[in-house]
């Protein structure tokens, strides 16, 4: 059974229960069956065919929704793609997914450039009441029932982040979402009760997660924009509104929330019963603060690629109190997945993952594809390139990347050691170890850390690393820094931090301005000026939160997202303050 059989069925059994609910409207099954079946005609009367590929904007709104899963109804493959990417990106993606189509909201479809695509704008042909006859047939030997594709074939085409080459195009077929998403749901216990926030960008692949996890369990996926902004506090104040019971963000950001519940105390939403994180690495420190400020709510670590399509692991780590340094677990593979650790030595272990829910490979990428997927006795199975050990209750601990080994001093690094070592040091709440290139030094190894206290210096830093690394790990430099710099992903941005690590000095200015300027460098880890605008040296709503909140602290004024948007500069800002009642 697809997702599609498991839609056609919930529509007929739970017609009228909450499938999308959109800030303006609420979609029912019922409704979200004959929307996506209007799409599929449509796109099925403009000429796009059985195993086509079709690019949907991501547009986060229940048309955006539906629109890609009425391409997987015409028996298409959608291949999302953000508006807002560079347009050799676009370009590149559209080339290596051979799409030819495009689909969406007309104003979500006129944000594209133009990229020799043909367009059919969602609602181009009227909604039919039940599914028509005429739906397409599956492929050969696809397994189709009743006009809808089978396991077989081809369901979506995501890129990877492309952060270490070119990104590639991973093709998934409907069998891995038919596996990835059941078990998933399971392991959080999603039901029908269930309001499941949609956060992550549709052009990555934990959206899968959030929506098939969702909607094949009969529950509801909230869709607010307010949510997404990247303002923790925003976040907060969207999931009480809107009855949110479970969230799944990346664990950078996560790290953003549990910094902010810290400072000010403030309670999370009632109706929220599960956390689910994952992408990075969660450290031990605020796995301890999660459990003191929301002990009652479910944090689940999880683990997983694009390539092998949504979770493979998990573990429960809401109730942990780790010490310092101590290692948080990514846990054991969920049902349907099939572990295969390869020995690297010193008691490590390279990850390989198989089961249903592979990926075909990468599109016109066979090196690439016969590289990373392996056969084996059982099939195929999927190279991660992630180094773990196991515990002592099989559970596994993530290490570090195998492709991410630096040498520095003749010595082979781990940067996620030594960032692990500077997350077990007092006072730092997060950190980032990376190489830079000093022409005169040659290759440098730079920590960076997030300080939870004025006391938490480079040298009381470098001191507490001197008891937990050996001589050869111990970083060139130490960098304080206000916070971390995050990719759209929600991970850390690693060049941004080499960026602004080699940038000047500014001049900052003088009174109330001055002052907010230092406030701007600190919290961007870069200088600033007091008519520098806050967006264009690198701000975002998640680095606003920090913003906010320091002065919050020191002016003890109350502002908003909206305020710093307006008054973008710190003499903007300034004569804001200036004028607010305290």
């Amino acid at each position: 059974m697809t997702a599609l059989h498991r839609l056609d069925q919930l529509a007929g059994a739970r017609p009228d229960a909450p499938a999308l609910l959109d800030e303006a409207e609420t979609v029912s099954y019922r409704r979200l069956w004959r929307e996506l079946t209007g799409v599929a005609g449509a796109l099925r009367t403009a000429g796009v065919r059985h195993g086509d590929r079709v690019v949907v904007p991501a547009d986060r709104t229940w048309q955006g929704i539906v629109s890609m899963l009425g391409v997987l109804r015409a028996g298409a493959a959608y291949v999302p793609v953000d508006a807002g990417d560079p347009v050799d990106r676009l370009r590149h993606v559209v080339r290596t997914a051979g799409a030819a189509w495009a689909t969406g909201r007309a104003e979500a479809l006129a944000a594209l450039p133009d990229l020799g695509l043909h367009p059919v704008p969602f609602g181009s042909a009227p909604a039919p009441d039940s599914a028509p006859d005429s739906a397409p047939a599956s492929g050969s030997g696809s397994g189709g029932v009743g006009g809808l594709p089978g396991p077989e074939d081809l369901a979506y085409v995501m890129f990877t982040s492309g952060s270490t080459g070119t990104a590639k195009a991973v093709m998934v077929p409907h069998r891995s979402i038919a596996h990835a998403a059941p078990s998933l749901a399971r392991r959080c216990g999603i039901t029908p009760d269930d309001r499941f926030l949609s956060w992550a960008s549709l052009v990555w692949d934990t959206s899968g997660e959030e929506l098939y996890s969702t909607l094949l369990s009969g529950a509801g996926l909230v869709l607010d924009r307010e949510a997404t902004s990247g303002s923790v506090p925003a976040l907060l104040r969207a999931v009480e509104r809107r009855s949110v019971s479970v969230v799944d963000l990346p664990t950078a950001f996560w790290n953003q929330v549990v910094d902010y519940l810290e400072t000010t105390g403030e309670a999370v939403p009632e109706c929220l019963r599960l956390v689910v994180v994952g992408g990075e690495e969660v450290r031990a420190r605020q796995v301890r603060v999660w459990a003191r400020r929301a002990p009652e709510i479910r944090l689940l670590n999880t683990y997983g690629q694009t390539e092998t399509v949504m979770v493979t692991h998990a573990a429960d780590i809401g109730g942990l109190a780790p010490p310092d340094g101590g290692a948080v677990p990514i846990g054991h593979p969920l049902p349907h997945v099939r572990q295969h650790l390869e020995p690297v030595g010193d008691g490590l272990f390279e990850l390989h993952v198989g089961g249903p829910t592979l990926a075909w490979g990468y599109r016109d990428r066979p090196a690439a594809t016969a590289e990373r997927f392996l056969p084996d006795e059982r099939g195929r199975r999927f190279r991660t390139g992630d180094l773990v050990r196991v515990a002592d209750d099989g559970a596994l601990v993530f290490v570090g990347r195998a492709d991410r080994q630096v040498k520095v001093r003749g010595v082979r690094v781990e940067p996620a050691e030594v960032e692990r070592a500077l997350m077990a040091c007092p006072g730092v709440t997060a950190a980032a170890a990376f190489v830079v290139d000093n022409a005169s030094d040659g290759v440098l190894l730079v920590g960076a850390f997030v300080p939870g206290d004025a006391g938490t210096t480079p040298a009381t830093v470098a001191a507490a690393l001197r008891a937990r690394l050996s001589p050869a790990l111990l970083p060139h430099r130490l960098v304080s820094v206000p916070s971390m710099p995050l990719l759209t992903t929600g991970k850390i941005d690693q060049a941004a931090l080499v960026e602004r690590f080699a940038r000047s000095d500014v001049a900052p200015g003088a009174g109330l301005a001055g002052q907010l300027a230092v406030v701007f460098s600190e919290v961007l880890g870069t200088p600033c000026a007091a008519d520098d605008d806050f967006f264009d040296q690198g701000g975002d709503s998640v680095v606003a939160t920090r913003l906010l909140t320091r002065i919050r602290r020191s002016y003890r004024v109350e502002l908003t997202f909206r305020d710093v948007f307006d008054h973008p500069s710190p003499t903007a800002l300034a004569g804001l303050i200036s004028r607010t009642p305290r």
